[in-house]
């Protein structure tokens, strides 16, 4: 019998893609290519006509793009594709370049209360509160990195949580509430944040997870 079966396939929206940076975020992308089709689009329209033709299997936000105002149109249809069952996963050089007072308003339009808050190199350790066994199985128990923390992120949707805090049982210390990998319910679907500058090996395994 014939395997009809076709591969999965993810679709990144770049806007504002710097191509210097690329050889960064190569293990990743190669990882992914490994498990999906894989396809990045550079420009709204391209996104926005995608978006309305196709269902990916999650979406990669991969730069500041989509916080800017020119757009907004693009960000709805992402969050659309989400209330709808679907995984976007906001990644990439998005922390390192957005501007911190554009995170709190773009956030909103997805119905969660995420703003900027630290910036700062921490040990993250896998939070038990938000991972469940399936998860938890393909991410790594903790890493190191340097990266641009939300801040009012409910404890079941911080992924990962810093060391110090993990090791504290009043929630009134004072990192509550921050987290750099959050993964949260909106509508159907699920909207997912990495805020690692480096790229590093944990983070990736993060995105991959978030992705299924």
């Amino acid at each position: 019998m014939t395997n009809t079966a076709t591969k999965p396939w993810i679709l990144a929206i770049s806007l504002n893609h710097q191509p210097f940076l690329d050889d960064i975020f190569e293990p990743l992308m190669a990882e992914i290519r490994t498990r999906a089709d894989f396809l990045r689009v550079e420009d709204a329209n391209t996104a926005k006509r995608w978006l309305s033709r196709a269902t990916p299997e999650a979406i990669l936000i991969t730069d500041e793009g989509l916080a800017e105002d020119q757009n907004s149109h693009v960000w709805h249809a992402v969050l659309g594709y989400v209330r709808g069952g679907g995984t976007a996963v906001i990644m990439g050089c998005f922390s390192n370049f957005v501007l911190p007072l554009s995170i709190k308003p773009f956030f909103e339009q997805a119905g969660l209360e995420w703003c900027s808050a630290s910036y700062t190199s921490e040990t993250f350790v896998l939070n038990d509160a938000a991972v469940d066994g399936g998860l938890s199985a393909k991410m790594v128990p903790e890493y190191k990195t340097k990266a641009h923390f939300l801040g009012n992120v409910a404890l079941q949707d911080a992924l990962y949580v810093t060391d110090e805090e993990s090791n504290v049982l009043s929630p009134t210390n004072a990192r509550a509430g921050e987290s750099a990998v959050a993964f949260a319910s909106v509508g159907d679907g699920k909207l997912g944040y990495i805020g690692d500058v480096n790229a590093v090996h944990g983070s990736n395994i993060a995105v991959l997870a978030m992705c299924g």
